[in-house]
This record gives C-alpha cells, structure tokens and sequence, in this order.
C-alpha cells in the first residue's frame, strides 16, 4: 500500500507519503515533502524517512477536529504543537474563524524534520506558516480516513 495524503495551504503543499511495512502492521514508512508554491519560490525540501504509528495517524486527525471545534467556541485558539513519535514534521494550528461546518480557515504551521548534520546535534526544521482553509483540512483528514479505514483489519 502506498497513499499520498495532501494538506494545501495558501503558499505551500504538505505531501504525506505513507507506505506499508510488511513486517509491522502497526506502523507505516513516512517521507513529508514540504513544497512552496511555484508562483512564490521552487523549493521542495523532504524529511528524512521515518515512519508513523497509526495510532499517532488517527491522533493527527482527532488534533484537526479538536482545534476546529475549539475555534468555534474561540477564534483566538491555539493548538498545542502537534510532534509524532519518529518526529518526522510538526504542526501547529492557531487562530483562525470557521463560519460553517464547511467554510472557514486559519494559521497552520508546518515543520519538516531533514535530518541531524552530525550524531549528537539537534535534529534541523524546515516549513512555513500560513493559512489553511477548512475545506482543505477536511479532504486532508478525510485522505487521512481513508487510508485507516484500508488499514483497519490490521490495526486494532
């Protein structure tokens, strides 16, 4: 299985690309390229390859659906950082306004980790901020979905 999960926002693309690993059902190969968009600066920068827990998948979800909700109650709201085990990207989704179960944005900020320039040092960063609109966190959480739902006879 490999799957491709998108996250748009205005001035840069998050590509997710998640591949099986036979032996563990459990966790998935994980690569997140990082694209600026081309009107701005060709710069695509991707991760050192780790992998992902499903667990920390469905996790990544349930972190999109709880700050959406958090700013229907507050559009000042802001999520704490969002860092997976294999600390391949980071995620932080602050304030923003949703005006409909379908329509509204906010600030999504995004890290990608590529790599360590020696044993010892701190891993490097790289990503950008900017806004994201609902329905762009919404195809990506449903890709996110979808991608459990083929895995669910494996995982528990």
């Amino acid at each position: 299985m490999n799957k491709k999960c998108l996250l748009d926002a205005d001035g840069y693309r998050t590509v997710f690309e998640l591949k099986s690993i036979d032996s563990n059902r459990e966790m998935l190969d994980l690569v997140v390229e990082f694209q600026v968009d081309p009107r701005l600066r060709k710069i695509s920068v991707r991760s050192v390859s780790s992998y992902i827990d499903i667990k920390d998948l469905k996790r990544l979800v349930t972190y999109f659906e709880q700050h959406i909700a958090s700013l229907k109650e507050n559009s000042n709201s802001k999520s704490s950082v969002f860092i997976e085990y294999g600390l391949s990207f980071q995620i932080q989704a602050s304030e923003g306004e949703i005006r409909s179960e379908s329509e509204g944005e906010f600030s999504l900020q995004v890290m990608v980790n590529i790599g360590q320039p020696a044993k010892g040092y701190p891993r490097t960063y790289i990503g950008g901020e900017s806004v994201v609109t609902l329905e762009n966190i919404q195809s990506f959480t449903s890709s996110v979905n979808e991608l459990l739902t083929e895995l669910q006879p494996f995982s528990g």
